[in-house]
């Protein structure tokens, strides 16, 4: 069985192709729920809102499940997989959310606060499942590579930067090129397959790997493994839960405002919001790439 170390580029490839996939399947959602919700920042907020929630809610309850598996390769692997399968129903969906929002008049029978509900209802029907099941495949991918060798988690900062950097690439072939050449349904389509080759590579890898708390970094054992400085005291758990919240809601209104003062000069299209999204996930991802490589 190799030594974890060896695993960290093989899965950040995986991660690379399921950031790219994730991000296609959020573009398409997007055009296609824009058409139906109309193309404000309140619409586009309702859509983003649901994407990110699911992603936050998978990490919570399906991380946990990773970090008990003693095969997380092969869990990461069933969620793409899972994921894939998700993402195919979602034109039904789509279908079906446009005719609710229709028969229910939308914002103009609704008023503001009936419209965002129901945006935010109709969003969750659509991407609960398979963002959900998203948020489960970063744990799932980091279980598979971290050690306690690495306290500082350099390993999870590479994974995340190959995960947002394979981001920044989905964003730009859907806006800029899939959308247009083939179609958004047949460009959802496009990534479930490629999502599906990633799960099943991941299955295939993860049936021959397993996590033991007793195994080395390396296979030459622990004893002949450099002594590592003292860690200093962790910060408390809620102060670090309570700073991602609050850089991940700024991050996120950022975005919309930057959207919302470029809409008038670049168009309120889908180019725009995804122009945005790569320039915003390749900082994240650059920076988390570099904090990963670091010494």
């Amino acid at each position: 069985m190799p030594p974890l170390k060896s695993r960290l580029f093989p899965v950040a490839a995986l991660l690379l192709g399921s950031g790219l996939s994730s991000l296609v399947y959020q573009i398409a959602w997007m055009r296609e729920l824009r058409l139906v919700f109309g193309f404000s920042t309140a619409a586009s907020a309702a859509v983003v809102a649901i994407f990110l929630g699911g992603l936050g809610l998978g990490g919570r309850v399906l991380g946990k499940r990773a970090d008990a598996t003693p095969r997380p390769l092969f869990y990461y692997g069933c969620l793409e997989l899972l994921i894939a399968c998700s993402a195919a129903l979602t034109p039904g969906l789509l279908w079906l959310v446009r005719r609710i929002y229709l028969a229910l008049g939308g914002s103009f029978v609704l008023g503001s606060v009936g419209g965002a509900v129901a945006r935010l209802v109709l969003s969750a029907l659509v991407l609960l499942v398979p963002t959900f099941l998203m948020g489960g495949t970063l744990p799932a991918a980091t279980r598979a590579v971290e050690t306690d060798a690495d306290p500082e988690r350099r390993h999870l900062g590479i994974l995340y930067g190959a995960n947002t950097i394979g981001a920044v690439f989905g964003t730009s072939l859907a806006t800029f090129w899939l959308l247009e050449a083939i179609g958004t349904r047949e460009t959802l389509w496009l990534a479930c397959v490629f999502n599906a080759l990633i799960g099943l590579s991941a299955v295939l890898l993860g049936k021959r790997l397993v996590i033991r708390d007793s195994e080395p970094d390396a296979a030459h054992g622990a004893s002949n493994a450099p002594p590592r400085p003292e860690a200093s005291a962790p910060a408390p758990r809620r102060f670090v839960l309570a700073a991602a919240c609050v850089v991940g809601f700024a991050f996120t209104l950022m975005e919309l405002v930057w959207y919302r003062m470029l809409a008038p000069l670049l168009g309120g299209s889908t180019y725009t919001f995804g122009l945005i999204l790569a320039v915003a996930l390749a900082g994240i991802g650059l920076g988390a790439a570099l904090y990963g490589r670091s010494r």
